[in-house]
C-alpha cells in the first residue's frame, strides 16, 4: 500500500462554527441559524470587497485566504450546498489552501493529469508546464476574479483546475496501486465538478 499522502487536501467538514464565531452568537445557533450565517457573510464578504473603491481590499482577502485568516468563516461555509455561494466559496478556498500550502504536489498532479482533459487547460490558465509558484500566482488570480466581477468565470476556473488535477491524482493511483490517492481522486472530481455548476449558477444569476 501507498504511504499516506500529507500533502493532500482533506476535505473533511470542520465544525460548523468556531469558537470565536460562534461566542458572537447568543446561544446555541441551531442549523437554520447557521445556515443563515453562512450566507449572510459569504454575501456581505463578496459585495464588500466587490464594491470597494480600494484595490487593497481585494489583496487584504486574498493574504487572509493565503495565511488562514479566513478559518472561522470558511467553517461556516463548509455545511452549505454546493450550488450555493458559501458552499461554492468554501470549495474555492480549500483549493487555494491545498495550492498555498503544497503548490509543488497541485502541479506535479496538474501536470499528470493535463494530457488526459487537455479541453480544460486553457480555462485553468495555468503556464504550460506549470511551476509552483506560477501555479500558486494563477489560484491567487481565481480567487481574485471571485470577489472582482466574474464570479462564474472564476469558478469554472477553479473547476477546470480541480478536475484536471483529479485525473492526475488517478494516474498516479494507478501508477502506485494507490488507494488512498483512488479516493482522493474521487473526492477532487467531485470538487471540481461543484465548482464548475457553481459557476454555471452564478453565470445565471442563481448563485444565493
Amino acid at each position: 500500500m501507498a504511504p499516506h499522502d500529507s500533502s493532500a487536501p482533506r476535505f473533511r467538514r470542520p465544525a460548523s462554527l468556531y469558537s470565536s464565531v460562534a461566542e458572537a452568537i447568543p446561544g446555541a445557533p441551531d442549523p437554520a441559524t447557521s445556515s443563515d450565517l453562512a450566507h449572510d457573510s459569504a454575501r456581505a464578504l463578496l459585495d464588500g470587497v466587490f464594491h470597494s473603491s480600494d484595490p487593497e481590499v481585494v489583496e487584504r482577502v486574498v493574504s487572509l485566504a493565503a495565511e488562514d485568516g479566513l478559518t472561522d468563516l470558511a467553517a461556516m461555509w463548509s455545511g452549505a450546498p454546493a450550488t450555493s455561494l458559501p458552499g461554492a466559496l468554501w470549495r474555492l478556498y480549500v483549493l487555494h489552501t491545498w495550492t498555498q500550502r503544497s503548490g509543488d504536489e497541485v502541479a506535479r498532479r496538474y501536470r499528470a493529469g493535463s494530457r488526459t482533459v487537455p479541453g480544460l487547460r486553457y480555462l485553468a490558465g495555468f503556464a504550460e508546464p506549470p511551476e509552483v509558484a506560477q501555479v500558486q500566482r494563477t489560484m491567487d488570480d481565481i480567487l481574485r476574479g471571485a470577489f472582482t466581477g466574474d464570479l462564474g468565470m472564476a469558478l469554472r476556473r477553479a473547476g477546470a483546475v480541480a478536475t484536471i488535477v483529479a485525473h492526475g491524482t488517478a494516474h498516479l493511483a494507478d501508477e502506485h496501486n494507490g488507494p488512498e490517492r483512488t479516493r482522493q481522486a474521487e473526492r477532487l472530481l467531485s470538487m471540481g465538478e461543484d465548482l464548475t455548476a457553481a459557476g454555471r449558477h452564478a453565470e445565471a444569476g442563481q448563485l444565493d
